[in-house]
């Protein structure tokens, strides 16, 4: 099965994964790296106008649930999936000398409806008892949006413009890593549907139903004879360890393309995907056939041009 045509939605939220090599636990107890992560959040949120909604990591992946009206995803990805491989080798112990951090490229889900996007951002919220680490999302030693994103905190960091600094440095010893030095605010958005409530209503309802979707999640592990491993062994957990227990899957495994309970919802969405993925298919072929100047569908992109040896 060959991997999804990545399409530029700027109408759809999407939900976002992207896990390390073999899901080794890279992020675990990394708080200089998490803070430094979150910093090119910031910048590249700002920069792409990203709508962001929840941000978590995890051991080994990191989740959002984001929106880009600005029809720059990919570019988004790009530049953030970049900036966390190059903040891990730095620093992250072990890192370097264990080849390349990520598995394969990230994975994104069409999120249609409102209540698809507020599930998806509970799920990201729960990550942790999703996955049996922690009984309660907040005893997992690691960054979680959740408190931010219904609070309405923003956080400010300062980033480092350090290619920018390298080259002024090439030809004025004078420069000042201050003058390459910028302040960066990283904020979520509200859940849509609930813009008129007060910040406190909001916060107050949004923590009500992350604890009864926390107790059944909980409840249903119990239930199955399932435990958690508990922080105290998640505080333990060496950079780049293997997990006992992981998902697997391959480039070409199958994931779904939207995430939805609406069926009819599910089969709009797929019948456009597949009416773009058949425009693209063409136009792609055309392009490979020497037809420089054809029409690819909006929101997708042409595959990319190398030019040959004479």
């Amino acid at each position: 099965m060959s991997q999804p045509l990545r399409i530029e939605a700027p109408e759809l939220h999407s939900l976002l994964t992207t896990r390390t090599r073999s899901s080794e636990l890279w992020f675990s107890n990394q708080q200089l790296f998490e803070k430094t992560t979150l910093g090119f959040l910031a910048k590249y949120q700002e920069k792409y106008q990203a709508e962001l909604y929840a941000f978590v990591f995890q051991g080994n992946h990191y989740q959002s649930v984001a929106r880009f009206p600005g029809e720059n995803r990919a570019c988004f990805m790009r530049d953030l999936n970049s900036i966390i491989a190059r903040v891990a080798n730095s620093l992250i112990p072990g890192r370097p000398e264990r080849g390349s951090l990520w598995g394969r490229r990230y994975s994104e889900e069409k999120l249609p409806n409102p209540e698809d996007i507020e599930e998806y951002f509970f799920y990201c919220a729960l990550q942790a008892v999703h996955a049996g680490l922690c009984e309660h999302p907040f005893q997992y030693p690691g960054y979680n949006s959740f408190h931010d994103a219904v609070s309405g905190k923003k956080r400010t960091f300062e980033v480092v413009d350090r290619a920018g600094y390298n080259e002024r440095l090439r030809w004025d010893r004078r420069a000042k890593i201050k003058d390459f030095t910028k302040k960066v605010t990283l904020k979520y958005r509200r859940l849509p549907g609930y813009e008129g409530l007060s910040q406190a209503d909001y916060k107050a309802m949004m923590l009500e139903k992350l604890e009864q979707r926390r107790k059944k999640l909980v409840a249903e592990r119990k239930a199955e004879g399932l435990g958690f491993i508990g922080r105290r062994a998640l505080l333990a957990q060496a950079p780049g360890a293997l997990p006992k227990k992981t998902k697997t899957s391959t480039r070409t495994s199958h994931r779904p393309l939207v995430l939805t309970k609406d069926r009819e919802t599910r089969r709009a969405i797929l019948s456009w995907y597949f009416a773009i993925k058949a425009a693209h298919l063409e136009a792609s072929r055309k392009f490979r056939q020497g037809i420089i100047d054809v029409i690819f569908p909006p929101f997708t992109y042409r595959p990319p041009a190398y030019a040959g040896s004479g």
